[in-house]
């Protein structure tokens, strides 16, 4: 007996691997380290019409403890401060790495986000906290904070970087023949609950990759770190502009 594909509205049928939104990610682990970097490097990665806003680099591992439909992993995003075309902040993610086949597939298809698998983790080695960012067995970021020094604000991330609760992404989505499809997208977290947020002494480093080269953007100096337990809602994205 066959299936009528119009009931459903994901594949494989009877197991699909992308979830409708909203989802719920709850108790998410995130270090966040803010530097400097070289402002051409960043410029070269931006489609346009997004303007980079300042020659910085957030650089995310998060740990999802519970995260609905996913489950349990490590992920990573290395994002750019931008302005929209209506002047906005956001965003901008060129390199993402994690562990989840489901949310690889579900942030290049709902969101664009330009997904690629790896190991991530992210735990405490005595007195600091350090996320690991692993692809072809090199460990291609690794990102320290001191554990728990100082508590700060839960807007501090945002008052360092305006707009760091909004993604935006590029989606190119291939279409008949040799067409495609090509749109900025954009979301916002919602439903925030900070739970826990620190701040201090903090490093990153990088090593190349060919596969995620996030070595392009060097690290000059670090602005600034937080260490965040949170739960937030990933909505639906929705499109700013199309080539």
């Amino acid at each position: 007996m066959t299936f009528d594909p119009r009931t459903i509205s994901g594949t494989p049928y009877g197991a699909p691997l992308v979830p409708p939104l909203p989802i719920r990610l709850r108790r998410t682990e995130i270090l966040t380290v803010v530097y400097e970097t070289d402002a051409a490097a960043a410029d070269a990665l931006l489609p346009q019409p997004l303007e980079l806003a300042a020659p910085l680099v957030l650089v995310n591992v998060y740990w999802m403890h519970d995260a609905e439909f996913f489950g349990v992993y490590g992920e990573s995003a290395v994002q750019l401060p931008v302005r929209l075309p209506d002047g906005a902040p956001a965003m901008y993610s060129p390199f993402l790495v994690l562990d989840s086949d489901a949310a690889v597939a579900a942030g290049r298809e709902l969101y664009g986000q330009p997904k690629k698998a790896g190991r991530v983790t992210l735990r405490p080695d005595g007195d600091l906290l350090v996320g690991r960012v692993e692809r072809n067995g090199i460990d291609l970021l690794t990102a320290t904070i001191c554990w728990k020094q100082q508590a700060c604000a839960p807007d501090l991330l945002e008052a360092l970087v305006p707009g760091s609760g909004t993604n935006v992404n590029l989606r190119v989505l291939p279409l008949d023949g040799a067409d495609v499809r090509r749109e900025l997208v954009v979301r916002d977290f919602e439903d925030v609950i900070v739970h826990e947020c620190w701040t201090g002494p903090a490093t990153v480093e990088l090593r190349p990759n060919a596969q995620v080269p996030i070595h392009q953007l060097p690290v000059r100096t670090v602005r600034g770190a937080t260490h965040r337990l949170i739960d937030l809602t990933l909505p639906p994205g929705r499109v700013i502009h199309r080539y």
